[in-house]
């Protein structure tokens, strides 16, 4: 639906990214560079989509006195920032350690888990194409009714829904079983390989996206050494090549590749089309360190 917004709601985070400059050695000290970013897969998202110059607004929670440190740095990609603050929780923290291609992630999801599903207005659903949600929001802050709730609101307004699992490591606390059956009315599924085949309990990327299948109609997994698949009901896959990168930094890839599928879907763009610009993002995202675009609009 061009001329619509993107709606993404989620977990907003602050980031301690921590990149070791030798093997970490244990009780004694390790040099390494250690950064600080706002974060937050959803947040990540919805600042490169601000960044593509697509219209979007992002729906989150924050600790007391939090909300416009953070709005701000979403406005300066360009995103319109709904922010509720918690008078007892703080903002959300992840301590990221990086090593190569490979991340380690501490978390407290902080206020996350106090976001209520209210925050999600009709008004803003009645201006949105597509909207966006992750597995982290699913995890403390919504139950199975809130988002079947949601979904159901979203495809009253003529809304597509998106939907990022998160990590292996939450779904497979949140329970596997429970975890499927929030995926009822999503329109799009976007797990990387290792989320998908925890879910699907398949191992061979076709195979999996078969079994995903049978819960949504769109199914795009990332992660895999050459290509993203594209599957939908009813028409053979497609893969969509991704060129090899000596990355500088992994973190928030895949929220960037979120962004350019969602954006060219907001734009109109078929999901075969939007996965080719997926692919472009997240290859400009790794080059850079953090989440974000760096360079403003």
């Amino acid at each position: 639906m061009p001329g619509r917004r993107a709606l993404v709601v989620g977990d907003v985070i602050d980031d301690i990214i921590v990149v070791p400059r030798g093997p970490i050695r244990t009780d004694t000290d390790t040099s390494a560079s250690i950064t600080r970013h706002p974060g937050g897969s959803a947040c990540n998202t919805a600042a490169w989509l601000g960044w593509l110059g697509a219209p979007v607004d992002l729906v989150g929670r924050v600790g007391s006195g939090d909300a416009e440190r953070h709005a701000s740095a979403l406005r300066a990609s360009g995103v319109d920032a709904h922010l509720g603050e918690d008078a007892t929780l703080p903002t959300g923290t992840i301590v990221i350690v990086v090593d190569g291609e490979t991340r380690t992630m501490l978390t407290d999801r902080g206020a996350n888990a106090t976001l209520p599903p209210t925050a999600v207005t009709d008004a803003l659903l009645a201006e949105a194409a597509v909207l966006h949600l992750t597995g982290y929001s699913l995890f403390d802050a919504f139950s199975l009714d809130d988002l079947a709730a949601l979904v159901e609101r979203a495809h009253a307004h003529g809304v597509i829904v998106t939907f990022d699992p998160g990590s292996t490591g939450f779904i497979a606390d949140y329970g596997l079983e429970r975890f499927r059956t929030a995926l009822d009315g999503v329109d799009v599924l976007l797990p990387n390989l290792d989320e998908g085949r925890m879910l699907s309990g398949e191992h061979e990327r076709a195979e999996v996206a078969d079994a995903l299948l049978r819960h949504c109609p769109a199914v795009v997994i990332t992660g895999g050494a050459s290509s993203v698949l594209v599957a939908r009901r009813g028409e053979p896959p497609v893969e969509v090549a991704v060129q090899p990168r000596a990355a500088v930094d992994p973190t928030g890839a895949g929220d960037a590749f979120t962004a350019g599928l969602i954006a060219a879907l907001v734009a109109g763009d078929d999901l075969v089309a939007a996965a080719h610009e997926g692919v472009r993002i997240a290859g400009m995202a790794v080059m850079q360190p953090g989440g974000r675009p760096t360079d403003g609009r």
